[in-house]
């Protein structure tokens, strides 16, 4: 019994520090009070790092992006209406001459949905080279077209100017325009040849570059998804 009962005793006095809670330092008086940090520090970031789509999905809608701008070139070749520059003695890339006629790389983003952007080059930036855009919204057309930006340089030939000042007749033009239907049959041969090889540097370029960019291609074309954040 008296075991016992100094057990139960034992027991009583150890209750209270066994139960209560941790005890940290004190902080001392007329400090400020420690705050707990924020629910959103917690929650995922807004600019967290994208995750690439696979490779193989950006081959896939690249390539019937590519497909779509090709025709699109095409039948811009058969139709054989072509800007004109008309400064003497000069060649440039004409986007849009003072007929109305559009070139050639200016023609398919037009015809991919984008009148806006092409009208918006006419009117401020009517001697834009393609080879030369490094950013904005010409460089996401250029990136998601499944073509190189070698090759939407190229598609944009520039255009010869007449050689005689205020030249009357339209011998130039004519010339002009055969020499660009030549030049135009040979660009298409070239990217069919090249189809392989430039979609998949067109691929990479737009995985290291822009993988937000490559989902929204992904999503548009292949209907998968939105971009994973790590």
């Amino acid at each position: 019994m008296r075991r016992l009962a100094a057990a139960l005793l034992a027991c009583s006095l150890l209750a209270p520090a066994a139960s209560a809670a941790p005890r940290f330092a004190e902080a001392p008086a007329g400090a400020p009070m420690p705050v707990a940090p924020r629910a959103e520090t917690f929650m995922e970031a807004p600019d967290a790092p994208v995750h690439a789509p696979s490779r193989a999905l950006v081959m896939k809608a690249l390539a019937r992006r590519r497909a779509a701008n090709v025709a699109r070139f095409r039948a811009y070749r058969k139709a054989g209406s072509y800007p004109h520059n008309y400064e003497t003695g000069t060649t440039r890339n004409v986007w849009r001459d003072v007929d109305g006629h559009l070139c050639a790389a200016a023609t398919m983003i037009d015809r991919s949905g984008q009148h806006e952007l092409v009208g918006d080059i006419a009117e401020n930036q009517t001697y834009v080279r393609l080879g030369e855009v490094t950013s904005g919204p010409l460089l996401d057309w250029i990136l998601t077209s499944g073509l190189t930006q070698v090759e939407v340089a190229t598609i944009q030939e520039p255009m010869m100017g007449p050689r005689e000042p205020r030249q009357r007749d339209r011998s130039w033009q004519v010339a002009e325009d055969a020499r660009l239907r030549k030049r135009y049959v040979r660009i298409e041969a070239a990217l069919a040849e090249n189809r392989a090889s430039a979609l998949a540097q067109a691929a990479d370029r737009l995985i290291e570059s822009n993988p937000q960019l490559a989902w929204t291609l992904v999503g548009d074309e292949l209907g998968i998804g939105r971009a994973p954040r790590s």
